[in-house]
C-alpha cells in the first residue's frame, strides 16, 4: 500500500484526498436529508403531512388574561470627579540691566568679536542677517569643526 501512495504524483495524491473528501459529504448529506426532512431550512420544525382527526386542539378557543408585572430598579449613580486642571507657569526673562544702542553696525563676525559681542542673537543691537550665515537666529557662533 505504500508503495502505491508513493507512487502516485503529488496531483494523484491530491485528486485521491479531493474524491474523498467529495464521498464523505455526499454521504453526510444523504444522511441528512433521511433524518431531517424539513426541506432543508434549518430551525424549521417536522410536520407531518396527515393531521390527526381526534387530536385535541393545543390552542384555547377563548381569550387568556396574562397578568403583567412591571419591574423597576433603581439606578445608583457615583458622582464623578471634578477634572484637574494643570496649570504651568513660565518664569519671565528678567529685564536687561544696560540700555542697548540701536545704531550699532558690525561690517563683518570679526569687527562684532573684537567688540565682545560675539555671538548676536536676532534682535540684539548689531545684529544683521548677512552675518548669519545659516539663517538660525545666532550670528557669528563659534566654529565647532568637524
Amino acid at each position: 500500500m505504500r508503495r502505491k501512495w508513493a507512487s502516485l504524483g503529488l496531483l494523484g495524491r491530491i485528486l485521491v484526498v479531493a474524491l474523498g473528501l467529495f464521498a464523505v459529504f455526499v454521504l453526510l448529506g444523504g444522511i441528512l436529508s433521511a433524518v431531517d426532512p424539513s426541506d432543508g431550512e434549518p430551525g424549521s420544525p417536522a410536520t407531518s403531512s396527515t393531521p390527526a382527526a381526534d387530536a385535541p386542539s393545543a390552542l384555547p378557543t377563548h381569550p387568556v388574561k396574562v397578568p403583567t408585572v412591571t419591574a423597576t430598579e433603581a439606578v445608583t449613580v457615583a458622582p464623578s470627579p471634578a477634572p484637574t486642571k494643570t496649570v504651568t507657569k513660565t518664569a519671565e526673562a528678567p529685564e536687561p540691566t544696560t540700555t542697548p544702542t540701536p545704531d550699532v553696525y558690525y561690517k563683518n563676525c570679526d569687527e562684532a568679536r573684537a567688540a565682545g559681542d560675539a555671538p548676536l542673537h536676532r534682535g540684539d543691537p548689531g545684529y544683521a542677517p548677512h552675518l548669519d550665515r545659516d539663517g538660525d537666529g545666532v550670528a557669528c557662533e563659534p566654529y565647532a569643526g568637524p
